[in-house]
């Protein structure tokens, strides 16, 4: 069993392989990509223009860590 990935640590390239991988839009990755690094999103509950299911299966299949200051 492979250790879940944090998605911040994906590019904008691999975050497009993945949702091409999963059977989505490529454009999911852009959208995806704003919340975490311009919208500052912090968790997949905060990316409202992607679906429900959509955001379970990011929670499924990675982390979603932030930074914090001692």
């Amino acid at each position: 069993m492979s250790a879940v990935k944090n998605i911040r640590s994906l590019s904008l390239a691999e975050l497009k392989e993945y949702f091409e991988s999963i059977g989505d839009k490529k454009f999911r990755a852009i959208q995806t990509y704003e919340w975490l690094w311009k919208k500052n999103a912090r968790s997949f509950d905060d990316m409202s223009n992607l679906s429900l299911n959509l955001r379970k299966k990011l929670a499924e299949d990675f982390e979603f860590n932030t930074m914090t200051i001692d």
